[in-house]
Protein backbone atom coordinates (compact mmCIF):
# COMPACT_ATOMS: atom_id res chain seq x y z
CA UNK A 1 0.00 0.00 0.00
CA UNK A 2 1.44 3.53 -0.84
CA UNK A 3 -0.81 5.71 2.05
CA UNK A 4 -1.40 3.56 5.54
CA UNK A 5 -3.37 6.20 8.00
CA UNK A 6 -3.87 5.29 11.69
CA UNK A 7 -4.66 8.73 13.44
CA UNK A 8 -6.69 10.92 15.96
CA UNK A 9 -7.30 14.21 16.40
CA UNK A 10 -9.53 16.05 18.93
CA UNK A 11 -10.26 19.89 17.84
CA UNK A 12 -12.75 21.17 20.14
CA UNK A 13 -15.69 19.12 20.64
CA UNK A 14 -14.88 17.63 17.09
CA UNK A 15 -12.92 14.23 17.64
CA UNK A 16 -11.29 12.52 14.40
CA UNK A 17 -10.46 8.48 14.54
CA UNK A 18 -9.34 6.94 11.16
CA UNK A 19 -7.82 4.00 9.79
CA UNK A 20 -7.15 3.43 5.92
CA UNK A 21 -5.02 2.95 3.00
CA UNK A 22 -4.74 4.12 -0.55
CA UNK A 23 -2.33 2.99 -3.34
CA UNK A 24 -1.98 4.13 -6.92
CA UNK A 25 -4.70 5.91 -8.05
CA UNK A 26 -7.74 7.95 -6.68
CA UNK A 27 -9.50 7.18 -3.32
CA UNK A 28 -12.07 9.19 -2.66
CA UNK A 29 -12.68 11.01 0.50
CA UNK A 30 -16.09 11.32 0.85
CA UNK A 31 -18.70 12.70 3.38
CA UNK A 32 -21.06 15.77 4.26
CA UNK A 33 -20.03 18.60 5.30
CA UNK A 34 -18.64 18.39 9.19
CA UNK A 35 -17.29 14.83 8.34
CA UNK A 36 -13.89 15.98 8.80
CA UNK A 37 -12.56 15.45 5.10
CA UNK A 38 -10.64 18.34 4.86
CA UNK A 39 -9.47 17.72 8.68
CA UNK A 40 -7.76 14.77 7.62
CA UNK A 41 -5.91 15.81 4.79
CA UNK A 42 -4.83 18.58 6.59
CA UNK A 43 -3.43 16.13 8.94
CA UNK A 44 -1.43 13.82 6.26
CA UNK A 45 -0.63 16.70 4.93
CA UNK A 46 1.24 18.08 7.67
CA UNK A 47 -0.54 21.42 8.19
CA UNK A 48 -1.69 20.06 11.72
CA UNK A 49 -0.25 17.60 13.78
CA UNK A 50 -2.75 14.71 15.12
CA UNK A 51 -2.78 13.64 18.63
CA UNK A 52 -1.67 9.98 18.22
CA UNK A 53 -1.04 7.53 15.15
CA UNK A 54 0.90 6.93 12.07
CA UNK A 55 0.88 8.01 8.71
CA UNK A 56 3.23 6.52 6.06
CA UNK A 57 3.77 7.69 2.58
CA UNK A 58 5.59 4.83 -0.03
CA UNK A 59 6.64 2.75 3.14
CA UNK A 60 8.38 5.96 4.94
CA UNK A 61 7.29 7.34 8.22
CA UNK A 62 6.25 11.20 8.33
CA UNK A 63 4.10 10.82 11.40
CA UNK A 64 4.59 8.49 14.39
CA UNK A 65 3.45 10.04 18.00
CA UNK A 66 5.34 7.29 19.80
CA UNK A 67 8.39 7.51 18.32
CA UNK A 68 8.28 11.64 17.83
CA UNK A 69 8.20 11.46 14.46
CA UNK A 70 6.72 14.33 12.70
CA UNK A 71 8.42 15.51 9.16
CA UNK A 72 7.60 18.65 8.32
CA UNK A 73 4.65 19.84 5.83
CA UNK A 74 7.47 21.19 2.81
CA UNK A 75 9.54 17.54 3.12
CA UNK A 76 6.71 15.63 3.21
CA UNK A 77 6.61 15.22 -1.02
CA UNK A 78 2.77 15.90 -0.73
CA UNK A 79 1.45 18.05 -3.81
CA UNK A 80 -1.84 19.73 -2.73
CA UNK A 81 -4.29 21.31 -4.46
CA UNK A 82 -6.99 23.35 -2.82
CA UNK A 83 -10.33 24.14 -3.52
CA UNK A 84 -9.84 28.03 -4.20
CA UNK A 85 -6.11 27.45 -6.33
CA UNK A 86 -4.12 29.57 -4.23
CA UNK A 87 -2.15 30.84 -7.19
CA UNK A 88 0.30 33.91 -6.79
CA UNK A 89 -1.78 36.83 -7.81
CA UNK A 90 1.04 39.00 -8.87
CA UNK A 91 2.90 35.97 -11.05
CA UNK A 92 1.62 34.93 -14.36
CA UNK A 93 1.03 31.69 -15.30
CA UNK A 94 4.25 30.07 -16.22
CA UNK A 95 5.91 31.17 -12.72
CA UNK A 96 3.36 30.16 -10.92
CA UNK A 97 4.10 26.53 -12.66
CA UNK A 98 8.02 27.17 -12.47
CA UNK A 99 8.17 28.60 -8.54
CA UNK A 100 6.75 24.77 -7.88
CA UNK A 101 9.83 23.46 -10.09
CA UNK A 102 11.90 25.16 -8.25
CA UNK A 103 10.80 24.16 -4.55
CA UNK A 104 10.03 20.87 -4.72
CA UNK A 105 11.73 17.40 -4.62
CA UNK A 106 14.48 16.77 -6.93
CA UNK A 107 13.80 14.69 -9.95
CA UNK A 108 10.57 15.43 -12.15
CA UNK A 109 7.81 13.56 -12.28
CA UNK A 110 7.46 15.33 -15.49
CA UNK A 111 8.75 17.96 -17.08
CA UNK A 112 7.35 22.02 -17.95
CA UNK A 113 6.84 21.54 -21.59
CA UNK A 114 4.88 17.72 -20.88
CA UNK A 115 2.71 19.18 -17.93
CA UNK A 116 2.12 22.71 -19.95
CA UNK A 117 1.26 20.16 -23.07
CA UNK A 118 -0.96 17.36 -20.89
CA UNK A 119 -2.89 20.08 -18.71
CA UNK A 120 -3.29 22.90 -22.67
CA UNK A 121 -1.69 25.74 -20.45
CA UNK A 122 0.35 26.62 -23.44
CA UNK A 123 -2.12 29.52 -24.24
CA UNK A 124 -2.38 31.03 -21.19
CA UNK A 125 1.11 31.02 -19.50
CA UNK A 126 1.18 34.60 -19.88
CA UNK A 127 -1.86 35.40 -18.01
CA UNK A 128 -2.38 37.01 -14.87
CA UNK A 129 -4.52 34.55 -12.39
CA UNK A 130 -6.76 37.23 -12.07
CA UNK A 131 -7.61 36.86 -15.61
CA UNK A 132 -7.66 33.01 -15.74
CA UNK A 133 -11.71 31.05 -15.44
CA UNK A 134 -12.00 29.31 -12.39
CA UNK A 135 -11.24 25.93 -14.16
CA UNK A 136 -8.27 27.66 -15.74
CA UNK A 137 -6.99 28.42 -12.40
CA UNK A 138 -7.33 24.98 -11.11
CA UNK A 139 -5.61 23.45 -14.21
CA UNK A 140 -3.10 25.64 -13.20
CA UNK A 141 -3.26 24.52 -9.88
CA UNK A 142 -3.14 20.75 -10.72
CA UNK A 143 0.01 21.69 -13.27
CA UNK A 144 2.00 23.34 -9.78
CA UNK A 145 1.44 20.19 -7.60
CA UNK A 146 2.80 17.79 -10.22
CA UNK A 147 5.77 20.21 -11.09
CA UNK A 148 6.46 19.82 -7.46
CA UNK A 149 7.53 16.02 -8.17
CA UNK A 150 5.05 14.68 -5.27
CA UNK A 151 4.65 11.63 -4.23
CA UNK A 152 1.25 11.66 -3.71
CA UNK A 153 -1.31 14.39 -5.03
CA UNK A 154 -4.70 16.06 -2.26
CA UNK A 155 -7.22 16.98 -4.45
CA UNK A 156 -9.37 19.35 -1.72
CA UNK A 157 -12.74 19.64 -3.68
CA UNK A 158 -11.07 21.02 -6.34
CA UNK A 159 -14.14 21.20 -8.09
CA UNK A 160 -16.06 23.27 -5.37
CA UNK A 161 -17.37 26.87 -6.78
CA UNK A 162 -17.02 25.71 -10.42
CA UNK A 163 -20.35 25.40 -12.49
CA UNK A 164 -21.28 22.72 -14.40
CA UNK A 165 -19.58 23.87 -17.43
CA UNK A 166 -16.11 24.19 -16.15
CA UNK A 167 -16.17 21.09 -13.95
CA UNK A 168 -17.11 19.42 -17.31
CA UNK A 169 -13.87 21.15 -18.68
CA UNK A 170 -11.86 20.16 -15.49
CA UNK A 171 -12.46 16.60 -15.05
CA UNK A 172 -11.06 14.83 -18.27
CA UNK A 173 -7.74 16.46 -17.03
CA UNK A 174 -8.05 15.08 -13.50
CA UNK A 175 -8.85 11.36 -15.39
CA UNK A 176 -5.18 12.23 -18.03
CA UNK A 177 -3.16 12.71 -14.01
CA UNK A 178 -5.44 9.32 -12.49
CA UNK A 179 -4.57 7.19 -15.58
CA UNK A 180 -1.06 8.45 -16.68
CA UNK A 181 0.82 9.51 -13.32
CA UNK A 182 0.76 6.60 -11.52
CA UNK A 183 0.72 7.95 -8.38
CA UNK A 184 -1.45 7.80 -5.21
CA UNK A 185 -4.02 10.79 -5.23
CA UNK A 186 -6.46 11.66 -2.37
CA UNK A 187 -9.74 12.82 -3.67
CA UNK A 188 -12.04 15.11 -0.89
CA UNK A 189 -15.65 15.25 -2.06
CA UNK A 190 -19.30 15.35 -1.18
CA UNK A 191 -20.25 15.13 -4.73
CA UNK A 192 -21.45 11.04 -5.63
CA UNK A 193 -21.59 11.84 -9.40
CA UNK A 194 -17.56 12.85 -8.65
CA UNK A 195 -16.48 10.47 -7.09
CA UNK A 196 -18.11 7.61 -9.38
CA UNK A 197 -16.42 8.74 -12.05
CA UNK A 198 -12.96 9.52 -10.95
CA UNK A 199 -12.52 6.89 -7.79
CA UNK A 200 -12.04 3.36 -7.79
CA UNK A 201 -12.19 3.29 -3.97
CA UNK A 202 -13.94 5.10 -1.10
CA UNK A 203 -13.42 6.42 2.38
CA UNK A 204 -17.11 7.72 4.02
CA UNK A 205 -16.74 10.03 6.35
CA UNK A 206 -19.37 10.66 9.15
CA UNK A 207 -18.74 12.72 12.36
CA UNK A 208 -14.72 12.05 12.31
CA UNK A 209 -15.29 8.29 12.17
CA UNK A 210 -15.20 6.13 9.02
CA UNK A 211 -18.09 4.59 8.32
CA UNK A 212 -16.92 2.18 5.11
CA UNK A 213 -14.40 1.71 2.93
CA UNK A 214 -13.85 -0.55 -0.03
CA UNK A 215 -14.79 -0.24 -4.21
CA UNK A 216 -16.57 2.79 -4.82
CA UNK A 217 -19.61 1.85 -6.79
CA UNK A 218 -19.96 -0.87 -4.04
CA UNK A 219 -19.83 1.04 -1.27
CA UNK A 220 -22.31 3.89 -2.53
CA UNK A 221 -24.67 1.29 -3.67
CA UNK A 222 -24.86 -0.15 -0.14
CA UNK A 223 -28.34 0.43 1.89
CA UNK A 224 -26.20 1.09 5.06
CA UNK A 225 -24.35 4.02 3.74
CA UNK A 226 -27.46 5.73 2.43
CA UNK A 227 -28.95 5.58 5.38
CA UNK A 228 -26.51 6.63 7.79
CA UNK A 229 -25.60 9.73 5.57
CA UNK A 230 -29.09 10.48 5.11
CA UNK A 231 -28.99 10.50 1.84
CA UNK A 232 -32.33 11.19 -0.42
CA UNK A 233 -32.82 8.71 -2.69
CA UNK A 234 -31.43 5.41 -2.37
CA UNK A 235 -29.59 4.00 -5.51
CA UNK A 236 -27.35 1.78 -6.97
CA UNK A 237 -23.75 2.99 -8.77
CA UNK A 238 -23.26 0.82 -12.30
CA UNK A 239 -20.74 1.04 -15.03
CA UNK A 240 -21.36 0.09 -18.36
CA UNK A 241 -19.93 0.34 -22.12
CA UNK A 242 -21.81 2.67 -24.81
CA UNK A 243 -22.05 -0.23 -27.99
CA UNK A 244 -24.62 1.29 -29.45
CA UNK A 245 -26.94 4.25 -31.10
CA UNK A 246 -29.65 3.46 -32.72
CA UNK A 247 -31.56 4.73 -35.06
CA UNK A 248 -34.70 4.69 -33.20
CA UNK A 249 -32.97 7.33 -30.46
CA UNK A 250 -31.79 4.15 -28.24
CA UNK A 251 -28.30 4.21 -26.96
CA UNK A 252 -27.37 0.38 -26.22
CA UNK A 253 -25.16 -0.35 -23.28
CA UNK A 254 -23.05 -3.61 -22.66
CA UNK A 255 -23.40 -4.43 -18.73
CA UNK A 256 -22.26 -7.13 -16.68
CA UNK A 257 -22.43 -9.66 -19.54
CA UNK A 258 -26.11 -7.86 -20.50
CA UNK A 259 -27.15 -5.00 -22.11
CA UNK A 260 -28.88 -1.81 -20.99
CA UNK A 261 -31.30 0.16 -23.41
CA UNK A 262 -31.47 4.56 -22.76
CA UNK A 263 -32.57 6.98 -24.59
CA UNK A 264 -29.71 8.61 -26.70
CA UNK A 265 -27.38 9.52 -24.77
CA UNK A 266 -24.28 12.01 -25.69
CA UNK A 267 -21.08 9.64 -25.52
CA UNK A 268 -18.94 8.32 -28.21
CA UNK A 269 -19.70 4.35 -28.74
CA UNK A 270 -16.48 2.58 -26.60
CA UNK A 271 -16.72 4.90 -23.85
CA UNK A 272 -17.41 4.12 -20.07
CA UNK A 273 -20.26 5.58 -18.73
CA UNK A 274 -22.02 5.49 -15.02
CA UNK A 275 -25.36 5.37 -14.27
CA UNK A 276 -27.60 6.16 -10.97
CA UNK A 277 -30.41 3.83 -10.60
CA UNK A 278 -33.09 4.96 -8.12
CA UNK A 279 -34.29 1.47 -6.22
CA UNK A 280 -38.30 3.22 -6.18
CA UNK A 281 -37.31 2.31 -10.54
CA UNK A 282 -36.58 -1.16 -10.16
CA UNK A 283 -38.94 -3.73 -10.27
CA UNK A 284 -38.13 -7.84 -9.14
CA UNK A 285 -39.74 -11.26 -10.74
CA UNK A 286 -38.95 -14.34 -9.87
CA UNK A 287 -39.44 -15.95 -13.28
CA UNK A 288 -38.51 -13.50 -16.39
CA UNK A 289 -41.13 -11.69 -17.88
CA UNK A 290 -42.09 -11.75 -21.21
CA UNK A 291 -43.85 -9.41 -23.89
CA UNK A 292 -43.53 -6.30 -21.44
CA UNK A 293 -42.96 -2.35 -21.93
CA UNK A 294 -39.81 -2.52 -19.83
CA UNK A 295 -36.14 -3.57 -22.28
CA UNK A 296 -33.50 -3.21 -19.26
CA UNK A 297 -34.29 -6.81 -17.92
CA UNK A 298 -31.18 -8.41 -15.53
CA UNK A 299 -30.40 -11.94 -13.97
CA UNK A 300 -29.26 -11.85 -10.63
CA UNK A 301 -29.00 -13.19 -7.33
CA UNK A 302 -30.26 -11.85 -3.86
CA UNK A 303 -27.37 -11.07 -1.99
CA UNK A 304 -29.37 -9.08 1.00
CA UNK A 305 -33.01 -8.36 2.69
CA UNK A 306 -33.45 -5.64 4.52
CA UNK A 307 -37.04 -5.48 6.76
CA UNK A 308 -38.01 -2.20 7.16
CA UNK A 309 -39.88 -0.96 10.53
CA UNK A 310 -43.25 -0.06 8.22
CA UNK A 311 -44.52 -1.87 5.14
CA UNK A 312 -41.13 -2.19 3.52
CA UNK A 313 -38.26 -4.08 2.37
CA UNK A 314 -34.77 -3.31 1.03
CA UNK A 315 -33.70 -6.50 -1.74
CA UNK A 316 -29.99 -6.08 -2.97
CA UNK A 317 -29.32 -7.81 -6.25
CA UNK A 318 -25.46 -9.12 -7.12
CA UNK A 319 -25.60 -8.43 -11.03
CA UNK A 320 -22.46 -9.53 -12.82
CA UNK A 321 -20.01 -7.98 -9.96
CA UNK A 322 -22.08 -4.99 -9.69
CA UNK A 323 -25.05 -4.17 -7.33
CA UNK A 324 -28.58 -3.04 -7.85
CA UNK A 325 -30.73 -2.18 -4.12
CA UNK A 326 -34.75 -2.05 -4.79
CA UNK A 327 -37.11 -1.50 -2.53
CA UNK A 328 -40.30 -3.50 -2.66
CA UNK A 329 -43.24 -4.36 -0.06
CA UNK A 330 -43.14 -6.72 2.68
CA UNK A 331 -46.12 -8.43 1.37
CA UNK A 332 -44.52 -8.46 -2.31
CA UNK A 333 -41.34 -10.27 -0.91
CA UNK A 334 -43.37 -12.91 1.18
CA UNK A 335 -45.69 -13.60 -1.91
CA UNK A 336 -42.03 -14.20 -4.07
CA UNK A 337 -40.76 -15.95 -1.18
CA UNK A 338 -37.40 -13.83 -2.06
CA UNK A 339 -34.37 -15.24 0.06
CA UNK A 340 -30.56 -14.75 0.35
CA UNK A 341 -28.93 -16.37 -2.76
CA UNK A 342 -32.26 -17.12 -4.79
CA UNK A 343 -32.07 -16.18 -8.61
CA UNK A 344 -34.17 -12.96 -9.57
CA UNK A 345 -34.93 -10.47 -12.17
CA UNK A 346 -34.41 -7.09 -12.09
CA UNK A 347 -36.49 -4.69 -14.79
CA UNK A 348 -36.72 -0.88 -15.42
CA UNK A 349 -37.75 1.27 -17.96
CA UNK A 350 -36.08 2.39 -20.61
CA UNK A 351 -36.60 6.01 -19.43
CA UNK A 352 -36.47 5.27 -16.37
CA UNK A 353 -32.60 6.67 -15.69
CA UNK A 354 -32.56 10.58 -15.74
CA UNK A 355 -30.21 12.29 -18.07
CA UNK A 356 -28.87 13.99 -14.92
CA UNK A 357 -27.97 10.58 -13.49
CA UNK A 358 -25.91 9.12 -16.54
CA UNK A 359 -22.26 10.38 -15.90
CA UNK A 360 -20.19 10.42 -18.81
Amino acid sequence: MSIAVNIEKTVGDFQLNTEFYADIGITAIFGPSGAGKSTLVNLIAGLVKPDSGYIKILNEVIFESQQKINVPANKRGIGFVFQDARLFPHMKVESNLKYSNRFGRKGHLSSFTEIVEVLNLAQILHRLPGNLSGGEKQRVAIGRALLSNPKILILDEPLTGLDEGLKAEVIPYLEFVRDNFKIPILYISHSQSEVVRLSDRIVVLEKGRILEQGKTLQILSSFSVAKKLGLRDLSSFVEAKVSKHASDGITELDFAGSKLFLPKIDAILGSKVYLRILAKDITLAIEKPKKISALNILQGKVDEVILGNGPGAIVGIEVGGHRLTTRITQRSLNAMNLKHGQTCFAFLKTVSVATSDVIT
